[in-house]
């Protein structure tokens, strides 16, 4: 169902593959491995404190991975930003903010359907594909999920599109790309993204 209402958003979310495992240090929502290889069932009751830093799931999710980690450099964030923004605008999808880091990706949609897992396929999909055609190779560079908040209200969506936007802020906890990927945010300084959300439908 589309909804054509000012007052409704998605904020979509996902992570670059085997940037974010199971057992990391920021936190995760996945079953935790224990000592007797059993597990601990996942804690993702809302509300509730979800769990971080454990490095045996950690690791076993490390060594399941069955494609190389990959992180996005700003060649590749444009290339993937230009993909979701042709894909949103063939849709007359209205894309309110995004931002490309090293490791995750955020894109806040307007005026699209309410099913987020769909709008999330759809933009994982043929970012996924254009990376791959720009680099005339097959790559995993997507995680499986992802997450679909949806915002109702003109303050929910401000808080999210600030939110979003301060990920591109260098004096902001992710720092713009500046060359090195390893562990900065990769991809557009905020007059990229603007540039890029404005083209034409």
């Amino acid at each position: 169902m589309f909804v054509r209402d000012e007052n409704f958003a998605l904020l979509i979310t996902w992570t670059c593959y085997g940037t974010w495992l199971p057992g990391d240090r920021r936190g995760y929502v996945s079953n935790t491995r224990l000592s007797d290889s059993t597990y601990e069932p996942k804690h993702n009751i809302p509300g509730t404190q979800i769990t971080a830093d454990h490095a045996p799931t950690r690791q076993h999710a490390a060594e399941r991975q069955k494609h190389a980690t990959a992180t996005l450099d700003q060649e590749h964030a444009i290339v993937a930003a230009n993909a979701i923004v042709g894909a949103c605008a063939t849709r007359h999808w209205h894309v309110a903010r995004a931002a490309m880091m090293w490791n995750h990706v955020h894109v806040i949609v307007m005026q699209c359907p309410d099913t987020g897992p769909e709008v999330r396929r759809i933009l994982k999909g043929v970012s996924q594909n254009a990376i791959c055609k720009y680099d005339c190779k097959a790559k995993r560079w997507w995680t499986e999920k992802g997450s679909d908040r949806y915002l109702h209200g003109e303050r929910a969506i401000l808080a999210a599109t600030q939110y979003v936007g301060n990920q591109l802020n260098p004096a902001g906890r992710n720092r713009r790309y500046e060359g090195d990927c390893s562990r900065r945010a990769a991809g557009f300084t905020p007059a990229v993204v603007t540039k890029a959300i404005r083209q034409p439908g």
